[in-house]
């Protein structure tokens, strides 16, 4: 049995979150409960039982291979320890194995986005696509954030003259 309570004290902890916020993430960790992976999936990364972060993620309704994160928390105490990086891996290491290529959005908030760690999306690869400055309230602007996810294998074997291609990360996975 799958228990959201640990996930919940995560994001509560956070304080990013307005309680409107919280109780459809409450909503949200309970249908993944239910059926995990329909429509979402939620990775994790524990340092030992402790949870130090998660994402959940799922595929965007009406697009053939857009994903949207949902929530991506890390805990306090992981906060710049590369706990956000290595979850996004996770998330696009599993969406390549469903799909060749894929465009990864997170729609979020400057407050959210410091509560991972300041600039975290553009570090990790991402581009801004939409930007609506003090959309939830004074210095707290709306972002929309994408960024491309491929195969490694494929796109090295697509790559000119024999140059491997990155997914933008500079891990190679």
């Amino acid at each position: 049995m799958i228990d959201v309570r640990e996930y919940e004290q995560l994001v509560l902890e956070t304080g990013a979150y307005r309680d409107i916020e919280l109780d459809i993430l409450g909503e949200t960790l309970e249908v993944w409960k239910e059926r995990p992976g329909q429509p979402y999936t939620l990775v994790e990364i524990r340092d030992g039982k402790q949870l130090a972060g998660f994402c959940l993620y799922h595929k965007a309704q009406a697009t053939e291979y857009t994903y949207d994160i949902h929530t991506l928390i890390v805990g306090r105490d992981y906060r710049g320890k590369g706990v956000g990086t290595r979850l996004v891996e996770l998330v696009r290491d599993e969406i390549v194995t469903r799909e060749r290529y894929a465009i990864i959005r997170s729609e979020t908030s400057k407050t959210k986005e410091k509560a991972i760690e300041p600039g975290f999306y553009e570090a990790n690869g991402f581009e801004t696509i939409g930007h609506i400055p003090d959309f939830y309230e004074n210095e707290n602007d709306y972002y929309i954030y994408a960024r491309a996810a491929t195969r490694a294998a494929e796109a090295v074997d697509d790559a000119p003259d024999g140059d491997a291609a990155t997914d933008g990360t500079g891990s190679g996975s």
